[in-house]
Parts: structure tokens; C-alpha cells; sequence
């Protein structure tokens, strides 16, 4: 009974420090419109965006920066407003910027503010 104590608090303490020694930078960097409708996150090292729909018939986009061209956003789009779909934008460089929109026809949309990790 002692040994498998021991061996589980061990564990529990070799798994806590792999946490606390884990970068916050690596750390998906997200985003959510307003309302929830839609939300987007980087991924692979904050070098791809997805975008995925979370209310049924909803068109949105991601809008991010890069680090490679830091002067103009990028902007992926997900129209197939099913519940549930994601899209996925290339593999580039740091995204450095992130915001949702729901799309809004023949309106401005409806955006998130910017989430910023620089």
C-alpha cells in the first residue's frame, strides 16, 4: 500500500512541475465573437489559424497578423455555417493578433476585440 502511495505522489509531482515549467507562449492563443457564435485559435507553435462555427448558420472570419508582414491583417474565412466545422488557414509566420467576427450581411460585423500577444 506505502509503495503505491508513493509511487502515485511522485507521479503527481513529476506531472506538476512539467506544468509549471511549460511556456505560456505555447499556449493556444483564442478568440470568441460577440455572442459566442464563432470562435478562432492559433495552433502549431501560434503559426496557423482556425476558425470554427459554435451556432448553427452562422458565417464568420478570423482576422489576424503575422510577424512576417506586420503592416496588413489576414483574414480567414468559415461560410459553411454548420455546427461544429472548422477551417484552417496555411502554415506562416508568429500570428501575433487575433479577433472573431460574425459575418453580418450588407452590415459591418459583428467583432471581438483584438486579442494581443505581440
Amino acid at each position: 500500500m506505502r509503495k503505491t502511495m508513493k509511487k502515485t505522489i511522485v507521479g503527481l509531482v513529476v506531472a506538476g512541475a512539467a506544468l509549471v515549467g511549460a511556456s505560456p507562449a505555447s499556449a493556444a492563443f483564442e478568440s470568441y465573437s460577440p455572442s459566442a457564435k464563432a470562435g478562432s485559435w492559433t495552433q502549431k507553435n501560434d503559426s496557423q489559424v482556425a476558425a470554427k462555427i459554435h451556432k448553427l448558420a452562422t458565417k464568420a472570419h478570423a482576422d489576424y497578423y503575422r510577424t512576417t508582414d506586420p503592416g496588413s491583417y489576414y483574414t480567414l474565412w468559415n461560410k459553411k455555417a454548420t455546427l461544429g466545422s472548422v477551417t484552417y488557414s496555411g502554415v506562416g509566420g508568429r500570428v501575433t493578433d487575433l479577433r472573431t467576427c460574425n459575418w453580418v450581411p450588407d452590415n459591418d460585423d459583428e467583432c471581438s476585440r483584438w486579442e494581443i500577444r505581440g
